[in-house]
């Protein structure tokens, strides 16, 4: 049985009292340990799809469970209560409040979800280890570089042990190097059984997914699955696809 199954899912927004079609019909279904990577160009529908994902958005019309969760049926205090206990973000971004330590931004999800103090440290522990933040959590998010600030949020979203981590453009404020660190991570945390849901504009990040889908004109217009290929080979017919999506070969 898939983790998150869309079906037919469609979002008309209204401007100057003219519907815009955001998404026309989108249908996926992703498994538990799936990795996948979102990608089109910039109104294709990618940031629409996962708002309404991460329930912060409503289809206009289509179903999307996540198990056996009709999420079109949560009420606006359900809907919070499913995102915190669901669902771990990681946002272009970070998200992070100065005004709170890292280690305070890290606990901020489990305080709202009422988690005991010792709780939160056993959580914390073993993950601040694997993301190498140990020695910065008594800081806070404006004395860390961006790739610092990244893995913070990073902990953050994995935190909750969500059942779905939806990253949206992770690496779009991150230098070459940081942003393969976090993909790296990424990595990791996908072979010990997280499944990942990424929008990305940059071939490089949707390399190392397992999937990769492309979305054109609100609709999923292509698929690629990874399978045996290396990354490189993979980053090969990524960039062939976007090409050939630019000019609309793909049939």
């Amino acid at each position: 049985m898939p983790l998150l199954t869309l079906e037919h899912i469609r979002r008309i927004f209204k401007e100057d009292s003219q519907e815009v079609i955001a998404l026309k019909d989108i249908s996926l279904t992703v498994k538990q340990g799936d990795y996948v990577a979102i990608m089109g160009e910039s109104g294709a529908g990618k940031t629409t799809l996962l708002n309404i994902i991460a329930t912060l958005d409503k289809a206009s019309s289509g179903i999307i469970k996540l198990d056996d969760q009709d999420l079109n049926e949560l009420t606006e205090q359900k809907a919070a209560k499913f995102r915190r206990e669901q669902l771990g973000f990681v946002f272009q971004n970070f998200n992070l409040l100065n005004t709170f330590n890292n280690q305070d931004n890290i606990f901020l999800p489990l305080v709202l979800a009422r988690k005991t103090p010792q709780e939160m440290k056993q959580r914390l522990m073993p993950l601040a280890k694997q993301l190498e933040i140990t020695n910065i959590l008594a800081r806070y998010p404006y004395e860390i570089s961006g790739g610092q600030r990244q893995r913070i949020a990073a902990a953050r979203a994995l935190i909750t042990q969500p059942r779905l981590l939806l990253a949206d453009e992770p690496t779009g404020a991150l230098d070459s190097h940081n942003a393969a660190s976090l993909l790296r991570l990424f990595d990791q945390v996908n072979e010990q059984g997280q499944t990942i849901l990424m929008v990305t504009h940059s071939a490089v990040s949707a390399s190392y997914s397992k999937r990769t889908l492309f979305i054109k004109d609100g609709v999923i217009y292509h698929e690629l699955i990874r399978g045996d290929q290396s990354k490189r080979d993979y980053l090969t017919k990524i960039t062939e696809t976007l090409t050939a999506l630019a000019s609309e070969e793909v049939q």
